[in-house]
C-alpha cells in the first residue's frame, strides 16, 4: 500500500493536478481509494488476465411504468400488490444489469495484481448498452425516476475501470457520450418537476446520476447540477437530523430517511473529489442526518413518535439489510464513528448497486 501511494503521489506531482492530489490524500488511502480508481503501476498487472465474461441482457431502451404505491394513499406508503408485480417485471432487466455491471467493475478493483480482463468485460457491458442508446426513452414520470436512480450506479461502475490500461478509446468515447446524454436527461427531467419529487429523495438520486456522469465525462455543468441537487436536501435537514418531505412517508419515514441519505452521501463524496465540501454545509447537516438514521436502525421510536405511525419492520430477520446501509461505509471513511462502526461490523461487506456496488471494498480497502 505504501509503495502504491508513493507511485500515485509521483503521478500527481507530474500532473500537477489538484483533483489527483485529492484522490490520493492520506486519509483516503488509509480507507481505500474510493470511486476514482487510479491507473495501476506497470508491475501490478496480471500477465495473463482472464475473466469469465457473460453477455449482458437485452438493452432496455424504453420504459413506461407506473408507481407501485396506492394512489389513494397520500403518504405513498402502502404498496398496491398488482401494481408492484407489474412494476417489478418492467424494471427487473434494469436492476439485473446494474447489479451485474457493478460486480464486474468491483472484480477489477478487487484484483491484485489488476485483472484487466475484468475491466474489459465491464467496458463491453457498458458499450453494449451505449450502442443501443439504452435508457433514453422514458415514457412516464416513474420511468424517469427509475432512470434517475440507475444512471448513477452505471456511471460509478465506469469510473472504477476507466483507467485500466488497454481499454479501446473508441469504446470509452461512445460510453462517455452515452453517459453524458443520460446525465443531461435526468437533469432536464427534474428541472421540469415542480412537485414534491423535485425536492425529495427523487431529486437526490437524479443528482447522483448527474454528478457521476459529470465526473465520468468531465462535464462541470452536470457536476454542479448534481451538487446543487444535494444542497436542496442538505438545506432541508432540520436540527434533529430529519428531512421534512421524507417524514411525510408515515410508516416508511425511517426507511426513506435511509434511502435519501444514500445518494446524498454518495454525491458528497464525488463532490469532494471536485473540491466541493457538501459535508460542511448547513452547519454539517449531513452529520445530523447520518446520526438520526444510525440511531433509528435499531430503535425506530423517534420516527414513530414524530409520525404517529409504527415504522415498518425490516424484512427477513428483522435487522437492517446490508444493502440499505452500504452508503454508511462511505461516510465512515471520512468521519469515524464507534456507533456506525458497530452497525457495519456484522454486515460487511456491504454493497448497493445504485452507489457503485461493494462500498466496503471501495472505501475501506478490504472486505
Amino acid at each position: 500500500m505504501a509503495r502504491d501511494m508513493r507511485r500515485a503521489l509521483v503521478r500527481c506531482a507530474t500532473a500537477a493536478s489538484v483533483l489527483c492530489a485529492l484522490s490520493v490524500a492520506p486519509s483516503a488511502w488509509a480507507q481505500g481509494v474510493g470511486y476514482l480508481i487510479p491507473p495501476p503501476a506497470p508491475d501490478n498487472l496480471q500477465k495473463t488476465p482472464r475473466y469469465d465474461c457473460d453477455t449482458p441482457g437485452e438493452p432496455l431502451v424504453t420504459l413506461d411504468v407506473k408507481s407501485k404505491y396506492r394512489q389513494d394513499d397520500a403518504s405513498r406508503a402502502t404498496i398496491d400488490e398488482d401494481a408492484e408485480e407489474e412494476y417489478t417485471e418492467a424494471v427487473e432487466p434494469l436492476r439485473d444489469y446494474g447489479r451485474a455491471l457493478v460486480r464486474i467493475s468491483n472484480a477489477y478493483v478487487r484484483s491484485d495484481p489488476r485483472n484487466t480482463a475484468a475491466a474489459a468485460c465491464a467496458l463491453n457491458w457498458l458499450d453494449t448498452w451505449a450502442k443501443a442508446n439504452a435508457l433514453t426513452d422514458m415514457r412516464s414520470r416513474q420511468a424517469s425516476h427509475n432512470q434517475g436512480q440507475a444512471v448513477g450506479g452505471i456511471a460509478l461502475a465506469y469510473l472504477q475501470i476507466r483507467n485500466a490500461p488497454g481499454l479501446p478509446d473508441e469504446q470509452k468515447k461512445r460510453i462517455e457520450a452515452w453517459l453524458n446524454k443520460l446525465g443531461q436527461q435526468v437533469a432536464a427531467a427534474m428541472d421540469k418537476n415542480d412537485g414534491v419529487s423535485g425536492r425529495n429523495n427523487h431529486r437526490y438520486w437524479n443528482g447522483l446520476s448527474a454528478i457521476a456522469a459529470g465526473v465520468a465525462t468531465n462535464d462541470k455543468k452536470l457536476v454542479n447540477w448534481g451538487a446543487d441537487s444535494a444542497r436542496i436536501g442538505i438545506r432541508q435537514i432540520t436540527k434533529d437530523g430529519t428531512l421534512p418531505l421524507e417524514m411525510k412517508r408515515a410508516k416508511r419515514a425511517r426507511d426513506y430517511h435511509n434511502f435519501a441519505a444514500e445518494p446524498l452521501i454518495a454525491i458528497a463524496e464525488l463532490a469532494r473529489t471536485q473540491g466541493i465540501d457538501l459535508y460542511a454545509e448547513n452547519d454539517k447537516a449531513l452529520a445530523r442526518l447520518v446520526n438520526r438514521v444510525v440511531d433509528s436502525v435499531t430503535d425506530p421510536s423517534f420516527f414513530e413518535k414524530a409520525t404517529g405511525a409504527k415504522q415498518e419492520a425490516y424484512p427477513g430477520d428483522g435487522t437492517v439489510p446490508s444493502s440499505r446501509i452500504a452508503w454508511l461505509e462511505i461516510y465512515l471513511s471520512r468521519f469515524p464513528s464507534e456507533k456506525a462502526e458497530a452497525l457495519l461490523a456484522s454486515k460487511r461487506p456491504v454493497a448497493s448497486s445504485g452507489i457503485g456496488g461493494n462500498t466496503t471494498l471501495l472505501f475501506k480497502g478490504k472486505e
